[in-house]
């Protein structure tokens, strides 16, 4: 499983490439808060959040290279990283990017909602696969790792029935790395386009763990 990961670990710590540039927009749910980065590669994000944050990555030499960081990381897969974690232990999680891999998204999500406390905060990051981008251009964002495809309905779905009451959407365009680019994003998501699901390339639910009776 973890062979087929490692054309992204050589991306990765070769810095070919770096946070996405809709992160700005997500990051102000989590700031100053410990948080467990769940796929947490090497790093990258782990270092902008507060002390005790932890990470899980499957993939060892990524991380080791955030170990090499001084991070905390458990060298797992998803669900034994989760099992090593206490109940209501962090105040946020960010789960960007894997939960289309997994077997069981939902086994998944129910853990997150036990690692987190009332009130903790979910920052869910997926790609949408069916978009102009893969349609029109070939940008194909599916590379034969993603078990699962997620549209915004059915990811909100997914979050409702594990205990999250869903706080925002957030969309990202591709390729928008330069300062220019982060104002494109920023006002991509300022505006109510229309199509815009179809027309960004992945997207971020922002989602806080509540009450069963007070999901929905």
């Amino acid at each position: 499983m973890i062979s087929q990961y490692e054309h992204y670990a050589t991306a990765r710590l070769e810095r070919k490439f770096g946070e996405m540039s809709s992160w700005v927009l997500v990051y102000p749910y989590l700031i100053g808060k410990r948080v467990l980065d769940v796929g947490c590669s090497d790093g990258l994000y782990l270092r902008q959040f507060a002390a005790g944050s932890v990470g899980i990555e499957q993939i060892p030499v990524l991380a080791g290279a955030a170990r090499a960081c001084g991070f905390e990381v458990i060298n797992a897969d998803v669900m034994t990283g989760m099992a090593q974690i206490y109940v209501n232990e962090f105040e946020g999680v960010l789960f960007s990017h894997v939960m289309e891999h997994l077997a069981c998204p939902i086994a998944a999500l129910r853990e997150i909602s036990r690692v987190l406390r009332k009130g903790g905060t979910l920052v869910l990051g997926l790609p949408i696969e069916r978009n102009i981008y893969r349609d029109l251009l070939r940008m194909d964002y599916f590379d034969g790792t993603h078990i699962y495809a997620f549209s915004i309905r059915n990811a909100s779905k997914l979050l409702n029935e594990a205990g999250f009451r869903v706080v925002k959407v957030l969309y990202h365009l591709p390729k928008c790395r330069s300062r220019i680019g982060r104002v494109l994003e920023i006002l991509w998501n300022r505006i109510n386009w229309p199509f815009r699901e179809y027309l960004s390339m992945a997207y971020w639910i922002v989602a806080e763990k509540c009450n069963a009776e007070d999901a929905g």
